[in-house]
């Protein structure tokens, strides 16, 4: 299937000027979409992403919406791994209670429902948050599809082989948070890590070589709610970011998947 680009902009915060192969969805008019996802708002994100269904780079606006990875991944009809590069494990329960889709535990809902995943990887995240994850319960409800590769790890030069011990004959799915990042290369409305850019294109070079990518969607955009000094240069930051990694992506994944 052709890989479709598009932005999800739900907040205004990615600049209207055309990129050649990417398309811009205003979706500022979806209402229950913020932090928690309705029924109708579900109903809407499926609608465009149906057409071309996953394959692609897609940018999703602030962690707030990161749930549409879990409405992303619900598209993949065959066995994946879904490598989420996250500053946190979007593994929570649901606060509200009930079955509602959140920003916070759309990664758990992806584990326990969906029947094509094969492994959660999870990376980039402190060691002392994946610890707070009840390794019983933990064990119980992921059958062992669950693999951590902390920061700390990646520090220490151990994560490369883990990530290559992945079953290669299944395709990969990544789900990008800019909160993962430093400072110096996002600014985003939640906590973040200390990751460099060059870590995390590191991290996603070993991907694209090791396996076939499905398709990436990134996050981590910071709302223009906050006061407009501190949002301008978010802005600033976060879209320089954007264009870098849009031009990695662009340049490695299709070429690499081109030699495969």
């Amino acid at each position: 299937m052709k890989n479709r680009n598009m932005v999800f902009d739900f907040t205004q915060c990615y600049p209207k000027r055309k990129e050649p192969g990417l398309e811009w969805h205003d979706c500022s008019a979806i209402g229950g979409s913020r932090l928690y996802c309705s029924r109708d708002a579900g109903k809407k994100i499926k609608a465009l992403i149906a057409p071309a269904g996953v394959s692609g780079i897609h940018f999703i606006d602030s962690g707030d919406y990161h749930y549409i990875s879990k409405i992303m991944t619900d598209f993949i009809k065959e066995p994946f791994t879904l490598v989420l590069i996250d500053h946190h494990t979007d593994m929570q329960d649901a606060s509200l209670g009930g079955d509602i889709l959140s920003c916070g535990n759309w990664a758990k809902k992806v584990l326990q429902e969906n029947p094509y995943l094969q492994r959660l990887v999870l990376i980039g995240q402190e060691k002392k948050m994946l610890d707070k994850l009840q390794s019983g319960a933990r064990q119980q409800e992921t059958d062992g599809k669950l693999v951590e590769i902390s920061y700390e790890e990646l520090k220490n030069g151990k994560a490369h082989e883990k990530i290559k011990e992945l079953p290669d004959e299944v395709p990969v799915y990544i789900s990008i948070d800019k909160d993962v990042l430093d400072e110096k290369y996002a600014v985003t409305n939640w906590d973040q890590g200390k990751m460099s850019m060059g870590m995390l294109e590191q991290i996603l070079k070993t991907l694209v070589t090791e396996y076939d990518v499905i398709g990436v969607d990134i996050c981590g955009m910071y709302p223009e709610e906050n006061s407009l000094p501190e949002y301008l240069r978010a802005e600033r930051v976060n879209i320089r970011s954007d264009e870098e990694l849009y031009r990695f992506l662009q340049k490695n994944l299709f070429c690499w998947a081109s030699h495969k």
